[in-house]
């Protein structure tokens, strides 16, 4: 049941796994989405400033500098003219009394206000959405300018046509203080047409602001014409597009998600597949080892029988080619085993036969063996065990073949007139042996693929192996209850550490 539980936790796995890419393709579509959403409302953004400004400086032209500035010169007189007819007040007046006042009034009649007024309603009146033109002077403050005029200041108008001038619905007086540090463009406004880059909104709309200078007849520019375009519309056509583009991403987001489901569900298929196929190829294997083992052994012991002569005395020559025969089996028999384990460790059937074992004579048989290797190769074989070494419950087998294995590779991988070190350690519990060698070591990119079966290290591919013998050591070390460990510097050497558990 364990390894069952462990595949299908595995593959819930990599199905979450499977869906990270589509989590990331839908948060970059999103993103790109609104990126173009935004881009395109700042570019029709611009294009209404552009708009703005060509209006304001196409009004502009029909101003008359000269009248603005007597405006400004006569701005004192004005505001005192205007103030009572006013009420001297700010609630509301009556506004029929106002203008009857007014027309009585040959002051203001014949006043360059009235003609600047007038043209500014005329500019406004062949303007749609035009809702608010007015004209402004510069201080010595920068965040506040004065108020010259607008379409309205001598005549204002009843906006909300209750018959009565609310003190909302009309304009400053000549020369008063208008607080310009909201406008972004104010400053620059006095040198070019230029219009606003932010919208603001009061309780008539929203609005954009444009601004024009108007210069005097020696070439100055004494005020600036303001002019505020309702804009709602443009709101309205800025939310319109965001329709457009969420459905756009509501679309890819949907064959991207169909998309990669239906690739999760093909690549699923096909890991079923492979695992499937490897299945049925480790139990191949396992079978043939199998019924390899069997001839090997016989044909081993036949040549036994041979060399002990239990069938006649051999001759020199005879004795010698048996012997190389024998070798050969040695060798098909030490595949045959290795291939067996490969399979045991694929399929989760590795198993471990403990019983006593005398650690002391089987560290010592298994240093036989490589002592002959490492003097082929001049290589100073450096052993530190333990004189009381214990009888220990390990699978003799298993372990030998890993302990061999790693001294064999050490030696294999170690070039002439290097060093190899064994040290064993012994605790109450566990036996711990390290393998040192000063040879090629392993690259960086390889030590993570180091225990894969059929997988060895990208610069020793020149060097005779098979690539399992990492493999079935780690397993035959996992089987015992045992752990197998390495640190590796490339040209300098590899260290293995093996623990393995010496009671029951």
């Amino acid at each position: 049941k364990k390894p069952v539980q462990l595949q299908s936790r595995r593959k819930i796995w990599i199905l979450d796994v499977s869906y990270i890419p589509l989590i990331v393709a839908a948060v970059v579509t999103v993103f790109l989405v609104y990126l173009v959403y935004f881009q395109t409302q700042d570019i029709l953004k611009e294009r209404l400033r552009e708009r703005i400004t060509s209006i304001v400086s196409t009004a502009v032209l029909q101003i008359d500098g000269s009248k603005v500035e007597a405006i400004i010169e006569d701005e004192e007189t004005l505001a005192k003219k205007l103030l009572p007819m006013l009420d001297n007040s700010t609630i509301s007046f009556d506004y029929s009394a106002y203008l009857e006042q007014l027309m009585s009034d040959s002051f203001l009649e014949q006043h360059p206000i009235l003609i600047v007024a007038n043209q500014l309603k005329k500019i406004r009146e062949s303007n749609q959405n035009l809702t608010y033109i007015y004209i402004l002077a510069p201080t010595n403050n920068p965040k506040t300018s004065k108020f010259v005029t607008d379409a309205d200041t001598v005549i204002p108008v009843d906006w909300d046509e209750n018959g009565k001038i609310d003190d909302i619905e009309y304009p400053p007086l000549p020369g008063e203080d208008y607080d310009v540090s909201e406008i972004d463009v104010i400053n620059e406004s006095f040198n070019y047409p230029i219009a606003a880059y932010d919208l603001y909104t009061d309780k008539w709309g929203t609005f954009l602001s444009g601004f024009a200078p108007i210069f005097n007849s020696d070439g100055v520019a004494i005020a600036v014409l303001a002019i505020d375009v309702e804009v709602g519309d443009f709101r309205e056509i800025i939310q319109s597009t965001l329709l457009p583009f969420s459905i756009l991403a509501g679309v890819l987001l949907f064959m991207l998600g169909i998309q990669t489901i239906a690739l999760v569900r093909i690549w699923g298929n096909r890991v079923e597949v492979v695992k499937e196929l490897d299945r049925q190829k480790d139990e191949l294997l396992s079978m043939v080892s199998h019924q390899l083992a069997t001839p090997v052994s016989s044909a081993k012991w036949y040549l036994e029988m041979l060399l002990d002569g239990d069938i006649g005395k051999l001759t020199k020559d005879q004795t010698d080619h048996v012997k190389s025969i024998e070798k050969i089996a040695n060798n098909l028999a030490d595949l045959v085993s290795m291939i067996l384990d490969v399979s045991r460790v694929q399929l989760g059937r590795m198993q471990a036969n403990k019983s006593e074992v005398d650690t002391a004579e089987l560290f010592s048989e298994v240093v036989d063996v490589i002592l002959p290797k490492a003097k082929e190769k001049n290589i100073k074989f450096n052993i530190d065990m333990p004189g009381n070494m214990p009888v220990a419950m390990l699978d003799r087998r298993l372990t030998r073949m890993t302990l061999e294995n790693l001294l064999s590779n050490a030696v294999k991988y170690t070039p002439e007139n290097g060093t190899v070190d064994l040290k064993v350690s012994v605790t109450a519990k566990t036996i711990k042996y390290t393998v040192k060698d000063t040879g090629c070591g392993i690259p960086k990119e390889d030590q993570d693929k180091l225990f894969q079966k059929l997988y060895r290290a990208s610069n020793v591919q020149n060097v005779k192996g098979n690539g399992f013998g990492l493999f079935v050591a780690k397993g035959a070390v996992e089987a015992q209850g045992g752990s197998i460990d390495y640190t590796s510097k490339l040209n300098k050497g590899t260290t293995f550490v093996v623990q393995l558990p010496i009671g029951q």
